[in-house]
Parts: C-alpha cells; structure tokens; sequence
C-alpha cells in the first residue's frame, strides 16, 4: 500500500486545493491500469451510462477500482492532494451529485464485480460494483439468495449502506440487517472489516449510514437455499369509462391496508402499490405481487387478484433475477428522474386522503402531457424491523416502532431538461401534500427511506437523535479529518444537516 496519506496535510483546511488536473495526473502516475481520461471512448461511455439523465456530469477522470487494493490507492491519493471525487455503484440515484461530478474524480465500481459462495453456503460475497441482477443470476445454478434490490440494475454498494428494500422484507428485515460483514477502505487508505466482533461500531453505522464513514469494497450477506418463487405484476385499469377510478383507488387502499396489518401472518407475500400517469393521458395501477415460499396465487394475496379492470396478470414461477428484470422495466433508463419519500403508519384514511392529494399536485401540473408520473406505496410490517437486533442493530431508527408503515414513494420522468425546474417543484408539492395528510391523520412518520429521498430531505435526522449522535461520533473515530464530509460532497452528509 502506497503511504501518500500525512495527516498534517489533512488537517490543514485552509490548504488551497489542488486543480482536478492535478489530481488527475497523480492518479494516472501511479495508477495507469485503472484510469480513465477524457476525450477517450471508454470516458465517454461511462459518463454517459447512467440510469438517470439528471446524474450525468463531466469529472476531469474517471478511476475504475478493481480490488480494495486499488480502492486503497486511490483513497490514499485523493486524500493526500484533497481532490473531491465522487462514487458510483448502480448509478440508481438520479440527484445530481450524490454519485458523480463535475471536474473532480469519479470513482466506477463496476469493476468490484466478485461473487464467491461459503462452503458451508451461509453466506455469499459480492463485489460493491455488483448490480442485483447480476447477483442473484450469478447464484441461480446453486440455488441460493439473499435479500437484495427489487430492480436488477440497482448497485450492490449504495443498497448495502442505504437501508435496502427487498422481496424478503417482512420475513427477513432490510438489506442492511442481513449483512454479515463489510469491507470498508476508510480515509487513510486501510483495509477494514466491519462486523459483529470487529469495528462493530462502524458495523451498525453502515447499516443506513451511507457514505459518511468509508468506502465500501464487498459485502458478506446471509444466504438461503432458494430455487424460485411466485410474483408478477397485476396491471389494473384506472382510466376509460368503465374504470372507476376513485372506486378501484378505495378498493385497493383497503385491500393494502388490510393486507399490511396481517403481513405478519404470512411473511413470505409481498406487494408493492404504483400509480402510474403516463403522458399519452393513460393511467393504470400496477400491483407488484410476490410469495417466495413459491406459492402460487395465495390465500394473503387473494384481495387483489379479485380486483376489477385487469389489463394484464404476468404471475408465475420465476427465479428472483426474472422478476427483478421485470420490475426494471417500469423505470428504465434514458430518462429524467425525480424521486421522494415519506412514510406514514398504515391506516385507511391517511392513504385515501393521500391518494386524493398528490392527484391534486399531478392534476395541478401543466406539463401533464411531457411526463411520467408514478407513486408508489411500499409496505413496512412492524415484523420486519425485528431482524435488527440479531445482528447488531442498525441506525434507521425503527427498532421501538409499534405499529406498520408505508413508505410513500414518487419517480417521475420526463426528458426535457427545461422541466428540471418544474419537476423539482413538483417534488416539493408532493412532499408536502404528503407530510401533511400524515400529520392531519396523526400518522405521520420521521422516518425517511435515505435511498428515495429528494436532497431536500433530512433522512439521517430522520434516524433519531440519538443515532445520528451515535453516526457522527463513529464519522469521527474512523474519518478524523472529515474526508468523506469535505472531499466527497454528493449524499447526505451529517456535517451538512442540522436536526431540530
């Protein structure tokens, strides 16, 4: 390992930084094999390869780690010369610069792509640069999973750090919860594990701590035998004259809340609720559908395959890399994206008037017809926040939560960037009819899903006094001279936010 890192240097902040060019040039000395300058094709398309067109930015090079080793060097580097620099994983957060930027470095894990298997099959171990997709095809023909992502190009690293939703929500808990190790190359450049019995301070403040504390290489996650399982996607009419549209909203408001409230009786089902306004004027609900028991059409689920005005059922036996394609395909590439979360307790007419409200910031937009606008409701059962504990716990703050929860959750696209202004508005709109139909039912929560959040949101104070004390003290112990407060700007940082 490169010993570049002096801490008087780090500790000088008032040492003029260097240009981009500079820092550039030291990374291509000493790290030719992985770096990637400008006005080169390979630059081009990794700028260029992003979910969202709203992340794209021009960093002065991009440096493609393909071990922790390489991820030391680097760090070391930057950390030496305080160069900003940004990190991408799955590259699915569309704010811009939270994993890109413009003339400092861009750090593409892509090459972080390993995959290995415990012999005793107890866990797997997947590269950060991994997308889920890749992930769970890569264990398919061994007939193991894991709790991951829910759309096949999500990144490993920024799910694994974020909280992480996925289709074992309610029987397992968060991704986070299900993470047996991390391998983490801190500021100085060293090679850390962060566990149970090692680093068990910087173990917990990973799970939700995103990018405050380190660079995340690899992740061990706890793995199952698995073969397939049920799901699909139910697509419900609810526009055309014999659609109904308030009536098919109620039907599938109760059927959600009904089916959350007993989620703990069967937690292998799942769903997932998105409203999606399309800009040729259609509008339809799709009704996410899953049992990784690999039951067929059960008993839990029943309510909505009853449902009226089907379009299409795509239900069956899948292995989870299928149906995390299928669920991709409904926020593809390509496009402008916003995106924004709020999260209430599970109650009848908190979602009704939910819906009601942000229709009225959909209805009050005059760029209907250059958009896409789709919301989702994503359940939390109080079980699920249970599986903390057995690992150490996390910092998302739900560990004394009584009672189920719904994340609400809007990504809207478009693809002119003149509407950026209008769009981000829009998410505004939408936060605040949310926030305020939650506060009126007495249901709302401080709780914000960090991997949804709009950069005007708060999730880390969202997290609770107390853990976000507890994040900064470890921020400190393991980063003393703020390098990824100061040099990595993009994310939610705890320097950058004042909890009330």
């Amino acid at each position: 390992m490169m010993k570049l890192v002096v801490p008087a240097l780090l500790a000088a902040a008032a040492q003029a930084a260097p240009s981009t060019r500079d820092c550039c040039q030291s990374l291509a000395a000493f790290l030719p094999s992985i770096y990637i300058g400008p006005s080169t094709a390979e630059y081009d398309r990794l700028i260029t390869a992003r979910w969202s067109i709203t992340s794209m930015q021009h960093p002065g090079c991009v440096m493609t780690p393909a071990s922790a080793k390489d991820m030391s060097s680097i760090v070391e580097i930057l950390s030496a010369q305080q160069c900003q620099f940004a990190v991408k994983s799955g590259g699915h957060n569309p704010n811009p610069g939270f994993n890109n930027i413009d003339n400092g470095v861009s750090i593409d894990l892509r090459g972080l792509n390993s995959t290995s298997l415990a012999h005793d099959r107890s866990h797997v171990s997947l590269g950060t640069g991994l997308s889920w997709g890749d992930a769970y095809a890569a264990f398919q023909k061994d007939k193991i999973a894991f709790t991951g992502g829910i759309c096949e190009d999500v990144g490993v690293g920024g799910l694994a750090v974020g909280g992480g939703q996925s289709l074992f929500q309610a029987g397992k808990g968060w991704v986070v919860d299900n993470v047996i190790d991390y391998e983490v190359v801190l500021a100085s450049g060293q090679i850390v594990h962060a566990n149970q019995n090692t680093n068990s301070d910087l173990y917990k403040a990973l799970k939700g701590g995103s990018t405050n504390f380190g660079i995340v290489t690899k992740v061990d996650l706890a793995a199952f035998d698995f073969d397939e399982m049920w799901g699909g996607q139910l697509l419900l009419a609810l526009s055309g004259p014999e659609s109904g549209h308030a009536q098919t909203i109620e039907t599938i408001t109760n059927a959600t809340v009904d089916f959350v409230a007993e989620n703990h009786s069967d937690l292998d089902s799942g769903i997932q609720i998105v409203a999606t306004y399309l800009r040729n004027g259609t509008r339809v609900v799709d009704v996410a559908l899953s049992n990784t028991a690999n039951i067929a059409n059960p008993p839990a689920l029943q309510p909505f395959l009853k449902l009226p005005n089907q379009i299409r059922d795509t239900s069956r036996h899948a292995s989870l890399a299928e149906l995390a394609h299928e669920t991709s395909l409904a926020i593809p590439r390509g496009f402008r994206y916003v995106t924004a979360s709020v999260t209430v307790s599970n109650d009848k007419d908190t979602l009704l008037d939910f819906w009601k409200a942000v229709d009225g910031v959909y209805d009050g937009l005059t760029v209907k017809d250059r958009i896409d606008w789709l919301v989702s409701v994503v359940p939390q059962p109080q079980i699920q926040q249970t599986h903390a504990k057995s690992r150490g716990g996390n910092v998302l703050g739900l560990e004394n939560v009584e009672q189920d929860q719904l994340v609400l959750w809007l990504v809207s696209r478009w693809n002119d960037a003149s509407l950026d202004s209008t769009m981000e508005d829009a998410r505004q709109k939408f936060i605040d009819a949310a926030v305020s139909v939650g506060q009126k039912h007495g249901t709302y929560s401080p709780f914000i899903y960090l991997n949804y959040a709009s950069p005007k949101q708060d999730p880390l104070c969202g997290y609770g006094a107390e853990n976000f004390a507890f994040m900064k003290t470890v921020a400190k112990k393991y980063d003393p001279f703020g390098v990824f407060q100061r040099l990595q700007p993009g994310g939610f940082k705890l320097s950058q936010v004042q909890c009330a």
